[in-house]
């Protein structure tokens, strides 16, 4: 028997597929986990639990996340909106605070999905291919005047909504109020309303959504001084200047058209033979001929249009049909919009309409209404329209390292050689690769782009040596992850050196986290669930910002109370009320309520939550615990039903949330408290018949929520807390690949499938608190030999230490693995290595 010692040291290939474990001569194999759930690796190797959630509200108005549009809005450099599109409505969010809605956008439930934006500037451009493209603009409210102030708020006439938060500028008449730091006019600032009449000045949103650091008022200025609150929102049709034009129809062959003037402005060019029609569809198009280029502004219906000439007619002599250009604009309601629209280079892009499915147009460069491209100048606009040997139709448009067209047949890219900008006469597409996105937007990060396609996941690297991009499947060994993605964004970790990680939402509602640090050969895919004690949770979309932020939207089934209903009559097993209609097969969160309540054993209070089952429509079981329920044992005995108790269901109701990604928070829909000592926290209703996970102070506590109040309880007595977050736990957990040692050396020789026997492993952590490891009938809690030794009745600090394990077991790892590490805590745990002693 030979004594071996073998590690595990790396854990950034993620969790392998099944497909992979038996693929031993793959560094992969040896750098990647079985189970690695709600796991996010580090590039320097470790695999640690992902990132917790932070609520920041309800999304009241729609339930249904297929009908939704949920994206960031950067504002310039000031902040970060958030937008959400639903039927005819969008909601526009700052921090999480709703702070505006728009109505009546035109835009129905049906076709929120429909929906394509970019960002330009300080407009949010929304295209859909049914309606004209829209922009999302912003602009000031009426002026509220400054009257007075104290040391740390000004007061103004208009009132504003108590604790809400804007964006603002101030104007004066003379000076203005004096502050430190010392405010500005033109500047934008942020103000939040401490009453009604009583503003607060912050540097950023942030602040003024925590009511941080604030201003200092010294006056109130000088003149008359005013607050433009920056938050009155429009979503109108773009008003473009000159549209792109294209010649849908023909039919002037046999026609001449004689113009009344070489040049100028409001010209007339009349038809002079043949029965070609200017009809009104010609409006804002293109005629040319005879050297002459005009746009047309006018029609009569038949033989006349007025244009204004662009370039000269070389003379006034008639123009034959054949050597004249008619040309209607590109977009209309009769002829189609655009249903993709982008920006590269100073330039806004659309593409994609109903009869030109393949054409991509840029605007003039720095006039992003402006399409004129009649000239053909360098700062012209551009149309272009990539074709192969099949239909092809533009699905997205990534900017990137270069403009790259993504269509249903390949990607196409402008010229990747020359470091220049594209103008008319230069701008070609090639393709690239025949990798057609699906659904999901392309995104770029880590000087690549993700493409997903069906369920793979391809990286589009850029190769200077041939000038291309390569395309490679990056999602083979993580293949079970990706389950029709529906939506995707980057993100990077500020905090955190050379954290990079795309964020793919599957239709089941997981997440697949991809982390990628292409320099360090770091990459791989790991899941991430949402999950909660009573009902479901699911990831249903993500956006990300820049400066190191993302948000989700996550769908939960939350149990609400409806009506409470009167008991009538029981058995020794049932309750009767009157039209209660408990599920059958899936337990319902109830309490009762009134005197005298039910005689049961145990004995039902008002204080705790308990589990229907029905039987019928009319009646139902009652049981101590879900999971009793859920078994169906041990339902409560039942002697009397009280004469005057009612029973108050809580069925799951689906909701939507918003909530933002935060290595602080360490549960999921994370609620925090700083201040005043306190043993409960109420206001919390979307923990209702839920099993949480709070921290308070640096300790760890559970509850079982009742009446929304969230209670910080330690050996049933209350606790006071200053610091506190609470949520639903992350459950982490952790499952090594079976070992594979070569033997002398070789790469192709294994013991993969040879019994084994495991003397003790060695388990490494940092910042760690908590968990468990599971081997074989035992969990065995982690307990590591602390750097630093804490007193008792001091709360627990996060741990880089050492666990070993001794087994003296485990022939057989491959059928039946040796560890499962197991975190739920609302603490930090990060694995950075596992080291083995093994019999052979």
């Amino acid at each position: 028997m030979t004594d071996t010692l073998w590690s595990q040291d790396f854990f950034g290939k993620g969790e392998l597929s099944p497909l992979m474990y038996s693929r031993i001569t793959l560094n992969a194999y040896y750098q990647a986990l079985k189970t690695a759930k709600n796991v996010i690796c580090y590039p320097q190797g470790a695999a640690g639990k992902r990132f917790g959630t932070l609520y920041l509200n309800d999304i009241t108005a729609v339930t249904d996340y297929s009908k939704i549009y949920f994206k960031a809005f950067p504002y310039l450099n000031e902040c970060c909106y958030l937008v959400l599109f639903y039927g005819d409505n969008i909601a526009i969010y700052l921090e999480g605070y709703l702070i505006a809605t728009v109505a009546a956008t035109g835009i129905l439930a049906d076709e929120v999905r429909l929906i394509d934006h970019t960002i330009l500037e300080n407009l949010f451009r929304v295209t859909t291919g049914i309606y004209a493209p829209k922009d999302l603009t912003r602009s000031a409210n009426a002026a509220n005047l400054i009257t007075g102030f104290t040391a740390d708020t000004l007061t103004v006439t208009n009132a504003l909504t108590v604790n809400g938060f804007w964006p603002a500028r101030f104007t004066t008449a003379v000076s203005l109020p004096v502050t430190t730091p010392q405010i500005h006019a033109n500047r934008t600032y942020f103000v939040r309303a401490t009453g009604a009449n009583a503003v607060r000045i912050y540097s950023s949103a942030e602040e003024a959504a925590a009511n941080t650091g604030y201003y200092t008022i010294g006056s109130a200025g000088a003149g008359a001084n005013n607050i433009f609150i920056l938050n009155t929102w429009s979503f109108a049709n773009v008003p473009f200047t000159n549209l792109p034009v294209h010649d849908f129809t023909g039919g002037y062959s046999t026609s001449s058209f004689t113009p009344a003037a070489v040049t100028g402005y409001s010209i007339l060019i009349t038809r002079t033979a043949g029965a070609f029609n200017f009809v009104a569809g010609y409006v804002g198009g293109l005629f040319s001929g005879n050297g002459g280029i005009c746009r047309i502004i006018a029609t009569n219906g038949t033989n006349q249009a007025t244009v204004n000439i662009v370039v000269p007619f070389n003379s006034l002599a008639a123009i034959p049909g054949t050597d004249s250009l008619i040309a209607e604009p590109a977009w209309s309601a009769a002829r189609g919009y655009p249903r993709k629209c982008s920006s590269f280079q100073n330039r806004a892009f659309f593409a994609n309409t109903d009869l030109l499915s393949n054409s991509l147009w840029a605007s003039v460069i720095n006039e992003f209404n402006n399409f004129d491209g009649l000239e053909g100048l360098d700062d012209d606009a551009i149309t272009w329209t990539p074709t192969s040997d099949t239909v092809n139709y533009i699905q997205f448009i990534v900017p990137y390292r270069s403009l790259t067209i993504h269509t249903n047949s390949g990607v196409y890219s402008t010229p990747l050689s020359v470091e220049t900008a594209i103008t008319p006469k230069n701008f070609s597409l090639s393709l690239q690769d025949s990798t057609p996105a699906d659904n999901v937007q392309p995104r770029g990060i880590d000087n690549q782009i993700i493409v997903l396609s069906g369920n793979d996941a391809h990286s589009l690297l850029w190769d200077g040596f041939n000038n291309a991009y390569t395309s490679s499947i990056i999602s083979i060994a993580n293949e079970q992850l990706l389950r029709t993605p529906t939506d995707e964004s980057e993100y990077v970790d500020k905090s955190r050196a050379g954290s990079r990680y795309m964020f793919i939402v599957n239709a089941d509602g997981t997440l697949a986290i991809y982390q990628t640090l292409i320099a360090e050969d770091v990459s791989g895919f790991t899941p991430a669930v949402m999950e909660q004690y009573y009902g479901n949770a699911y990831f249903r979309w993500v956006t990300s910002n820049s400066d190191g932020r993302a948000w989700f939207i996550i769908e939960r089934q939350l149990g609400v109370a409806v009506a409470g209903i009167a008991l009538t009559a029981s058995t020794a097993s049932t309750l009767t009320a009157v039209g209660s209609n408990f599920s059958t097969t899936i337990p319902t969160a109830c309490t009762f309520t009134g005197a005298p309540l039910p005689v049961t054993t145990p004995q039902i209070v008002t204080t705790q939550f308990y589990w229907a089952i029905g039987v019928t429509a009319n009646t139902f079981n009652v049981y101590p615990t879900k999971e009793d329920a859920d078994a169906l044992e041990n339902a409560l005995v039942i002697t009397d039903f009280g004469t005057a108790a009612t029973v108050v269901a809580y069925p799951l109701t689906t909701k939507l949330f918003i909530e933002q990604l935060s290595f602080e928070a360490k549960v999921d829909c994370a609620g925090f408290y700083s201040g005043t000592p306190v043993t409960s926290i109420s206001g919390q209703t979307r923990f209702n018949a839920q099993s949480i996970k709070l921290q308070g102070d640096g300790f760890g506590f559970e509850d079982d929520v009742i009446g929304g109040v969230v209670e910080f309880n330690a050996h049933g007595s209350a606790v006071t807390v200053s610091e506190a977050q609470y949520g639903f736990p992350i459950n982490f957990e952790v499952t090594p690949l079976p070992l594979s040692i070569p033997a002398g050396g070789h790469p192709r020789t294994s013991n993969l499938v040879d019994t084994k026997h495991t003397r003790y492993a060695t388990f490494l952590f940092a910042d760690t608190i908590g968990g468990t490891i599971t081997q074989g009938p035992n969990v065995i809690p982690i307990a590591m030999k602390n750097l630093i030794n804490n007193p008792p009745g001091s709360p627990p600090v996060p741990v880089t230490g050492r666990f070993e394990i001794s087994v003296f077991g485990g022939w057989d790892d491959f059928d039946y693995p040796n560890f499962t590490i197991n975190h739920s805590e609302p603490f930090d745990i990060k694995l950075t290595g596992i080291f083995y002693k093994v019999d052979i």
